[in-house]
């Protein structure tokens, strides 16, 4: 009974520090979106700008909330490491 107690418990840190979630609009409902990161964190809410056709940015359009968010999207969701230096790397992101 405890090894079950405790695989259940490693398997809920597991899932705690390699499963996030982001938001999309479906049929103008919002739906979650889970995926395994690509790097542990205790983090579980990523936002996707991508995820809402309407709100396609450009870089210069970004502030730094917006820029951070696109960062931990792109390292956790994607594996990709950026600094958002050019469009290129913001398209790099989106592309995915």
């Amino acid at each position: 009974m405890k090894l079950l107690i405790a695989l259940a418990l490693a398997a809920l840190t597991s899932a705690l520090f390699f499963v996030g979630y982001y938001e999309k609009m479906e049929d103008a409902y919002p739906e979650k979106v889970f995926f395994i990161k690509k790097h542990p964190t205790l983090k579980l809410s990523f936002v996707n700008i991508f995820a809402y056709e309407s709100d396609d940015k450009k870089l210069s359009e970004l502030n730094n909330e917006e820029r951070t968010q696109v960062m931990d999207y792109c390292w956790y969701r994607l594996g990709i490491p950026t600094q958002l230096a050019s469009q290129q790397e913001l398209e790099e992101c989106k592309r995915r």
